[in-house]
């Protein structure tokens, strides 16, 4: 089971995320991800079962979604991308005409969905999840305090307005002996999203036969993430703060040059500072 910490204030957190702090965070050992909701599990966009946007969604007419199905699904979503990069003349790190051939003929994964998604397309699957596609990457950090960003700037956003926001730590250090979770680790060129948040990502992969039902696991609930862990540094920790405090914590972020236009480089990144700032001044009363 994961470690959990509450905090009461942006700046215990913060002050608890420092990577100065290499007794608790040894370098190189955790990585990071925040989340607008401290109810949320650790799953990837590509296996919630909620929202128009999901194979549950795609196959509702049908039942429950088998492993082949989510295949499926995933297959749609890259092909969709694709398309829409190719109409906008965007190129994109690692498409290929190999690539392009497996996922026009993707029978072989359709047949053995335990085996998707291959290496080859791991690229253009993290290009597609930097920019909002729902696919089978679950987002990490390098860097603590990108993922308190992620967990503030996320929870001003919820318009469920949760109680608390979360930032977690996966512990990374026996990933070599990993049986059911792939730790991927991707160029900076790939994207410049990516760089710019030192993003990695972990793939749980599908569970499930032709026709046998899918449901994914969500990480915090897989072995892999506490066989090896010690009580010095525990496989998986929790990070808890009240939603009271996003908007501050937000400006603690902004204070060490971690905010919308760093993270995002572009107009995107622009815009979203001028909307963070916003949230956080208008909707919390957190003056920057």
């Amino acid at each position: 089971m994961y470690v959990q910490k509450d905090f009461k204030t942006a700046r215990e957190l913060i002050d608890y995320l420092s990577p100065l702090d290499t007794e608790r965070w040894p370098r190189g050992h955790y990585v990071f991800r925040g989340q607008p909701c401290a109810s949320y599990g650790l799953a990837p966009a590509a296996y919630r079962t909620k929202g128009v946007f999901t194979a549950t969604s795609m196959f509702r007419l049908l039942g429950v979604v088998s492993g082949d199905e989510q295949v499926f699904f995933e297959v749609q979503v890259l092909t969709t991308f694709l398309k829409a990069c190719d109409g906008a003349g965007i190129q994109v790190t690692g498409d290929s005409p190999e690539l392009r051939k497996v996922l026009a003929e993707p029978d072989y994964y359709f047949k053995k969905p335990s085996e998707w998604p291959p290496e080859a397309i791991f690229s253009v699957l993290a290009t597609a999840q930097h920019h909002g596609a729902p696919t089978c990457l679950l987002d990490w950090t390098r860097r603590s305090f990108v993922a308190a960003y992620f967990a503030a700037a996320g929870a001003l956003r919820n318009a469920d307005q949760p109680s608390h926001l979360a930032v977690w730590a996966l512990s990374i250090h026996h990933r070599g002996s990993w049986r059911d979770l792939s730790f991927v680790e991707m160029p900076g060129g790939t994207s410049a999203n990516l760089a710019a948040q030192a993003g990695v990502f972990t793939v749980s992969g599908i569970k499930a036969t032709r026709g046998e039902h899918f449901e994914s696991t969500a990480l915090e609930h897989q072995d892999d993430v506490y066989r090896h862990q010690t009580g010095a540094y525990p496989g998986l920790v929790k990070l808890t703060l009240t939603i009271e405090e996003a908007g501050k914590l937000l400006h603690l972020c902004a204070d060490l040059g971690v905010k919308g236009s760093v993270l995002f480089p572009g107009y995107e990144g622009a815009a979203r500072e001028v909307n963070d700032y916003a949230y956080a001044n208008l909707m919390w009363g957190a003056g920057w």
